[in-house]
């Protein structure tokens, strides 16, 4: 009986100062953690770095997101989703320990379990002090984007945060960056005037041989934040020439048609072209704002987001193909109606098809009190575009970053890519593909369809494992020019009677299924 009270004696002052299990933010409802040493058992999320150098971090229960990412704009909505945005926030500093990593960083997006602590209740809020080193995992820097599927083209849209033409170390970082990104078709935003699209492109070519890489300059000659193009001359061509999207109007005038732009390029291995649509839609602002989540000057953006489905009708047209891409910092969330009207216009979201979970760029809405993330930047495609995408997704190399490395900042990393911007670049890459076989859109269990012949012989084969029911020949600007009924596995359709051109066919067979097939006629 001794024994076993003296054992108890013993163990009494490590049980009396034990760290305490606990979750967050559960167990963080009352005042009664407060002074307390703390183990935090659940894995939690970092969510905003923006002092990590001087000594705190936030931690959150999983990740913070823009209420208008995943859901649809509503004031109701807004308010609800802030209000548990702001109580899922743990304020935790440094203490005698340190957050940062051996690449001098800190990552939104890593997370942490078991991190220890002493708890400090105040103003309703709970702060966490460190008294053992965390450690932090997943999401390291990236060196690289690339993807399994196989594909000809690697488009990479990027918003480069009012380049201009004087400063060292904001070339340094952005050239690096797009040399990292490895792209044939660089679509930019925020450049400041042609002057230094050139400058770019003078030092990216500098970690290539033979001025690899050319610009499509704006038409505008706009010193503004304007939209402009680099490629790849060896792989890609441009056909037609540069475009802007009058068609946005302001007060009766066309609205930033320097940020409205499009252009067509060629794979020169095998001749196929598609179109890159390029917009900066309006930016948030507080003009207007009735707290849905939307922010300032939606209407505008609205203006924007039909004019753009009106432009790319043109710009079929005018670049003769009926492929379409858009890209871009659109200034809006993926639930919000400017991005809605995409969707609602035939406009297919790459990002939610391949990258849902991830994000372009990270905001800290000082009105509201909380860092949070989702997508301003985007990649939609056309239908007959859609199905020669094989991957879409965000080179996270920008916004998870902390803002104090970046260009003039207090740490500023100048030897490297982080932090080259505020907005992670979006990669789409695509299988261009060519010929009358290709097939370039499907239902989910798709039909099992060849097209077969020349049309010079003024007709083609319809083949299909299962049995046909109608084809359609639809025209460049999405017209349906001829309809025909089938009953068998085999059709002929007859094209002698078509101008030249580019022309989409849809078949439809008896399960319902249906596969759109892009053909040109010569």
């Amino acid at each position: 009986m001794k024994r076993i009270l003296l054992l108890s004696l013993l163990l009494l002052p490590s049980l009396l100062y034990a760290q305490q299990q606990v979750t967050f933010p559960d167990d963080f409802q009352t005042d009664a953690l407060n002074g307390k040493e703390v183990t935090i058992t659940n894995t939690l999320t970092l969510t905003n770095n923006y002092n990590y150098y001087t000594g705190n971090i936030t931690l959150s229960d999983g990740m913070l997101w823009i209420p208008t990412e995943k859901n649809l704009p509503g004031k109701e909505m807004f308010t609800e989703k802030n209000a548990k945005n702001k109580a899922n926030q743990l304020t935790v500093y440094n203490g005698s320990f340190s957050f940062i990593d051996t690449d001098g960083t800190c990552r939104v997006g890593q997370t942490v379990t078991g991190i220890t602590g002493t708890a400090r209740y105040s103003n309703g809020r709970y702060t966490l002090t460190l008294t053992q080193q965390p450690l932090f995992t997943g999401n390291p820097r990236p060196t690289e984007i690339t993807t399994e599927a196989t594909y000809h083209v690697k488009v990479a849209s990027f918003n480069i945060e009012h380049f201009n033409d004087n400063g060292a170390v904001q070339r340094t970082k952005v050239s690096r960056a797009l040399k990292a990104l490895n792209a044939d078709i660089y679509a930019l935003t925020e450049v400041k005037g042609n002057k230094a699209l050139h400058i770019l492109c003078d030092s990216l070519n500098k970690f290539f041989p033979d001025n690899t890489y050319l610009c499509v300059e704006n038409t505008s000659n706009t010193s503004n934040d304007m939209c402009a193009f680099i490629y790849n001359a060896t792989k890609m061509d441009v056909y037609g020439t540069f475009q802007r999207n009058k068609l946005a109007l302001w007060n009766g005038s066309p609205y930033l048609d320097y940020r409205k732009v499009a252009q067509a390029f060629t794979l020169r291995s095998n001749n196929e072209r598609f179109i890159v649509c390029l917009n900066h839609w309006k930016a948030k602002d507080t003009d207007g704002d009735i707290k849905d989540g939307q922010s300032g000057s939606v209407a505008k953006r609205m203006i924007e987001a039909e004019a753009t489905l009106k432009f790319i009708e043109e710009m079929k047209t005018i670049f003769e193909d009926p492929d379409v891409l858009i890209v871009g910092d659109l200034n809006s969330y993926t639930q919000e109606d400017p991005i809605r009207t995409l969707d609602e216009g035939g406009m297919l979201n790459q990002l939610q098809k391949y990258a849902p979970t991830e994000y372009s760029y990270v905001y800290y809405d000082s009105s509201l009190g909380y860092n949070a993330a989702g997508y301003i930047d985007h990649s939609f495609a056309n239908e007959s575009m859609s199905s020669q995408i094989v991957d879409a997704r965000p080179f996270r190399i920008n916004a998870d970053e902390p803002e104090k490395i970046g260009v003039n900042q207090s740490y500023t990393q100048v030897d490297n890519m982080y932090y080259s911007s505020d907005h992670n670049p979006i990669v789409t890459f695509i299988n261009l593909t060519n010929g009358t076989t290709d097939i370039h859109e499907s239902t989910t269990a798709q039909a099992a369809v060849r097209l077969l012949g020349n049309p010079r012989d003024g007709y083609l084969t319809i083949e299909s494992n299962e049995t046909l029911t109608r084809v359609e020949v639809i025209g460049i600007n999405g017209q349906i020019i001829a309809a025909y009924q089938a009953g068998n596995r085999t059709f002929t359709l007859p094209v002698n009677g078509l101008s030249g051109g580019i022309y989409l066919i849809r078949i439809y067979n008896d399960k319902g299924e249906q596969t759109t097939v892009k053909t040109r006629i010569i």
